[in-house]
């Protein structure tokens, strides 16, 4: 295990460095501009409340755009952070396990002394690390932001959302993860399935603001409890909680038994 953790981990240099350059930078750039904001923040909370609905806002999160809470939950925290992160996470889960099988390399290093789980093992490892990697960077970047920003927010509550976001958006990564680990019929369009989930999610739980027969479905969906604003405020869902949980729980058994048993090729 330690060593394909290694292996995955040390090829993946440049891929951790300009995932954490470029969603730092982005956080950097975003939580920046809201000095340009600073002396406007009541005017423009007044003007966009005026033709902004309170279905409409299930779009950005809420309809509080320019406090620092409303700020960073719709700027960052509701849809840019957890877009990007889905996209690295998805990523990065395809090319861990489909990378071996698609250049035939998969079979040298399971006729060495190492079984599958511990392949598993590895390259889940290798995931996990890259993501943590990504997380602590951004999040350090995000802190001195807004303390450079003038952001007054709660510091235990900020790493709170950047936590779960993390665990969040990753989760797409891992059901990813699972779908080419257990069959080589999902393994083509796993990126797809994944992302088409977590996109379809954010979508009809926004929709449902406006349409009310949405509404059942949206109660079934994850983005439905991604709520960023109650999470920077200190609150957090047991919606959110119970998907976070079950999903990697599931997906790690599932996948686990789905490997072992699969043809590799």
């Amino acid at each position: 295990m330690r060593t394909v953790f290694l292996w995955e981990f040390l090829r993946r240099k440049v891929f951790t460095l300009w995932w954490s350059v470029g969603i730092s930078g982005l956080i950097a750039m975003t939580v920046l501009s809201y000095l340009a904001l600073k002396g406007q923040v009541n005017q423009l909370d007044k003007a966009v409340s005026s033709f902004t609905s309170s279905a409409a806002s299930s779009f950005f999160g809420g309809n509080d755009l320019f406090s620092p809470i409303g700020y960073l939950s719709s700027q960052i925290y509701f849809i840019l952070l957890p877009l990007l992160i889905i996209i690295m996470a998805v990523t990065l889960a395809s090319s861990l396990m489909k990378k071996d099988e698609s250049d035939e390399t998969i079979e040298l290093t399971l006729a060495r002394p190492v079984g599958r789980s511990s392949v598993l093992a590895g390259k889940l490892a290798a995931w996990v690390a890259i993501v943590f990697t990504v997380f602590v960077i951004s999040y350090a970047v995000t802190v001195i932001c807004v303390q450079i920003a003038g952001l007054q927010i709660n510091q235990g509550n900020l790493l709170l959302t950047h936590i779960l976001c993390f665990l969040f958006s990753a989760s797409f990564g891992i059901i990813a993860f699972v779908l080419i680990a257990v069959s080589r019929l999902t393994r083509g369009i796993a990126s797809v399935i994944a992302i088409f989930i977590s996109v379809g999610s954010y979508v009809v739980a926004s929709l449902a603001g406006f349409v009310t027969a949405l509404k059942p479905i949206a109660g079934a969906l994850p983005y439905h409890y991604y709520k960023t604003v109650d999470l920077l405020g200190g609150t957090i869902s047991r919606g959110l909680i119970i998907y976070i949980v079950a999903t990697y729980i599931l997906a790690i058994i599932i996948m686990w038994v789905g490997y072992r048993r699969r043809d590799i090729g």
